[in-house]
């Protein structure tokens, strides 16, 4: 097989189906973000072509997959969601397209959600250069195949070879942004990334993870979103220059956390909280391996 699969998890039962979904004979690795004995028994028992790996701690989604990119022999790897249905057919036309352009990065392809990722403005210094709305929307309508320079991370065909070469994933980031980032990292060597716009592919959105705490749950995120947008915009494009983008973010929600202290409204007080302390944690430079992390795991 060329090609094997990776696959982060955190407490996910959705995974079942992702895995069903594809041939026994793809090598399938998965890395689950706690120390969850009986998640790796459960897995390995049913499914003899998969190795799981406990990380022993919620690690983040960037470190997570670089402990399974290391253990991958094959010359490339499929980095998948757990909550991402892919069939092995699909697997194997990027297999087919990958033999006769070996020069990419990162392949890509088409599903639900796509054109809302790729043109949200995850880059503000890029989204200003390009028209991303009518660029990706027309591209999408007319060819089957396109460079872009953004695959987002829920389903990367990955060159081995390229990804060795810029050390994978940066580590640093825990969660939000590290897809974006190793697409920057590509792009800034002046290699190729496509989307081959028909395979296509379901991503059930928001179902990685089961929670009954959500409130706690979009707190979590939103502090390591507004930490990883900082951290990102500050290692490619300066410190100032971040500072200058997330400025407004920063007053805004300052005020906004004071004020839904006074009116009592506690959800929202602890939301522009979490956003806030993410932010100024980047600005101080603390690690995004914070406070927040212990409280949710």
């Amino acid at each position: 097989m060329k090609t094997t699969i990776v696959i982060v998890t955190f407490k996910s039962t959705i995974i079942h189906k992702c895995i069903k979904s594809l041939s026994k004979k793809f090598k399938i690795i998965v890395v689950e973000n706690s120390n969850n004995i009986k998640f790796k028994r459960n897995i390995e028992s049913k499914y003899k072509n998969t190795r799981c790996i406990l990380s022993g701690s919620n690690l983040g989604y960037a470190r997570a997959n670089n402990i399974g990119l290391k253990k991958v022999k094959t010359k490339y790897a499929l980095i998948i969601n757990p909550d991402v249905i892919i069939s092995t057919e699909q697997i194997r036309k990027f297999e087919s397209y990958a033999k006769i352009n070996e020069k990419f990065s990162i392949l890509g392809p088409n599903s639900n959600g796509f054109i809302e990722t790729v043109t949200s403005s995850f880059d503000r210094k890029s989204i200003k250069k390009k028209k991303y709305f009518n660029f990706i929307k027309n591209l999408i309508k007319n060819k089957k195949i396109f460079e872009i320079d953004f695959i987002p991370g829920w389903c990367m065909f990955l060159n081995m070879k390229e990804a060795k070469r810029i050390n994978y994933f940066d580590k640093n980031f825990f969660l939000y942004f590290e897809d974006k980032d190793i697409c920057k990292s590509f792009e800034k060597k002046n290699k190729k990334m496509f989307v081959l716009s028909y395979i296509k592919i379901h991503h059930i959105f928001g179902s990685s993870v089961d929670t009954n705490e959500k409130n706690r749950l979009y707190n979590f995120r939103d502090w390591h979103l507004y930490w990883s947008s900082f951290y990102y915009h500050r290692k490619h494009y300066g410190f100032f220059s971040s500072l200058l983008i997330h400025f407004s973010k920063l007053i805004r929600f300052f005020l906004l956390k004071n004020f839904y202290i006074i009116i009592n409204n506690k959800n929202l007080y602890e939301l522009y909280k979490a956003r806030l302390s993410g932010l100024v944690s980047q600005i101080l430079n603390r690690t995004a391996f914070s406070s927040i992390i212990s409280k949710i795991d």
